[in-house]
């Protein structure tokens, strides 16, 4: 009889056991497929502006004010907005070359759960998401996302909804 592969859970995953969320683990190649990946999203039942895209911003040009905004994979954010929304002077998007050290995670891979409890940057969240119960993140793995309840995971990462764009 052959071995069951153990599927080997993210620590971000571990996070969610720990604190009782429940999730549902869901592989979305972004990266790789781009707007084909929201179009497989779209055809398996998943509304697109549900899966959620994460990114760090630097406030002020100071290298220890960094924050995180999640938002709907097709949409953009405005800068100036979220400066203006957060009482920043400015806000800039972090580094990608520098994003392991920032953040622990390599582009494509950042979550606002492991950021919260690595990092504890805030967390904020575009506010037309709350016409979703279900959202999806990262789970910290390029590819590998969950889906969980959002007010859920705003309570986790203690986030706030802004205005974005």
């Amino acid at each position: 009889m052959a071995k069951k592969k153990k599927i080997k859970k993210t620590n971000e995953e571990r996070i969610l056991d720990q604190n009782n969320i429940s999730y549902q683990e869901i592989n979305f190649d972004w990266l790789g497929k781009g707007q084909q990946a929201l179009v497989e999203a779209q055809a398996a039942g998943i509304p697109p502006k549900s899966i959620l895209k994460t990114i760090v911003l630097r406030a002020n040009n100071d290298e220890h004010d960094y924050l995180v905004v999640c938002l709907p994979l097709e949409y953009e954010i405005n800068l100036k907005k979220i400066a203006a929304e957060l009482g920043k002077k400015q806000v800039h998007l972090a580094d990608n070359k520098k994003l392991i050290n920032i953040t622990g995670y390599v582009h494509g891979a950042n979550t606002p759960i492991g950021i919260s409890f690595k990092k504890n940057f805030p967390i904020y969240f575009d506010q037309r998401i709350q016409e979703f119960p279900q959202v999806y993140v990262s789970a910290g793995k390029i590819g590998k996302s969950v889906r969980l309840a959002q007010k859920d995971l705003l309570a986790l990462v203690k986030g706030k909804y802004i205005e974005v764009q």
